[in-house]
């Protein structure tokens, strides 16, 4: 008898609402007949144990069901102790969180049955990992005023969606103060001064709205990069709005790139997240590399959402 999909549910995603968007996906699982087993995430951090759990148990197929956080904390869990001979579950995400960046730039769909039906292909495809400082990350890693951005929507609890990372934004920018840096990579190219957004992709958008590496690719080998200077107030918010429709990249105080590894000192601890959760309040020291085609995902194989297209 072949082993049931193992379905790892964050009810607590996009302010308590996943659970409830979780039910309209089981009423189609439970019509089609779908073999799942459904296990509840009931505090930060349980996504890792269940996704490694996951991993150990041999379920062929584990959904990560909530957002990109929900996706972060299960691929945290899988990845744990394995090496790229390590045989992995194919991966699946059913977007019911707040910012469904990855779902979305990947074409997942949002209709159940759609979803369903996707699911039920088993069509996967192989997409790269990030990892930094020993934390694995799907879609982004973001550090400094990115993060500072995810810390302040933390404190917004009437409002949900995008709608909270926008009030991010501006909360953010009444605390936040250009550090000064030095970036370097693989490539050799580095970077030296005060820096107000640092991003870092596999995906192209984070925060539900912002496309901060526009022209990353999920299966190229390569991280993108997204640096801005230490800007004055007016002059960040003349910039952030570009970056609702990727056009910062063409901005003079912006620097973009690609590499497989990036090195980061900074003179003062910054905050960084990977997929919109908190890696750390403040780190002097970052290192970001890229695992190419870590994982297989259930996703169709079409190109990604293009917002410069």
């Amino acid at each position: 008898m072949t082993k049931p999909i193992l379905i790892i549910l964050n009810t607590h995603a996009d302010r308590q609402r996943a659970g409830q968007n979780w039910r309209l996906f089981q009423r189609v699982l439970d019509a089609e007949g779908a073999q799942y087993d459904l296990r509840k995430t009931e505090q930060p951090g349980a996504g890792i144990a269940l996704g490694r759990q996951g991993r150990q148990q041999g379920y062929p197929i584990v959904i990560a069901a909530g957002g990109d956080g929900t996706f972060n904390e299960v691929i945290n869990g899988m990845l744990a102790g394995t090496t790229e001979n390590t045989d992995l579950p194919t991966l699946g995400i059913m977007p019911v969180g707040s910012a469904n960046d990855l779902a979305e730039i990947l074409n997942i769909p949002t209709d159940p049955l759609s979803w369903w039906h996707l699911i039920q292909a088993n069509r996967p495809r192989r997409i790269d990992i990030g990892e930094v400082n020993s934390r694995f990350f799907g879609n982004n890693v973001g550090i400094g005023f990115e993060a500072q951005v995810n810390v302040e929507s933390r404190t917004v609890h009437r409002l949900h969606g995008a709608l909270v990372y926008l009030i991010g934004v501006f909360r953010a920018l009444v605390k936040y103060k250009s550090p000064k840096v030095t970036i370097r990579t693989d490539s050799g190219q580095q970077i030296d001064g005060s820096m107000l957004l640092i991003s870092v992709g596999n995906g192209r958008r984070a925060g539900g709205s912002f496309w901060l590496t526009p022209l990353a690719e999920v299966d190229d080998g390569q991280l993108d990069f997204t640096f801005a200077k230490g800007l004055s107030r007016l002059q960040i918010l003349r910039l952030l709005p570009k970056a609702i429709n990727g056009q910062h990249i063409y901005d003079p105080a912006v620097t973009i790139g690609q590499c497989r590894e990036l090195w980061l000192e900074s003179t003062t601890p910054l905050p960084a997240h990977t997929d919109g959760e908190i890696l750390t309040d403040g780190e002097r020291h970052f290192h970001v590399q890229i695992h190419p085609e870590r994982i297989s995902i259930l996703a169709p194989d079409t190109p990604l959402q293009n917002i410069l297209a």
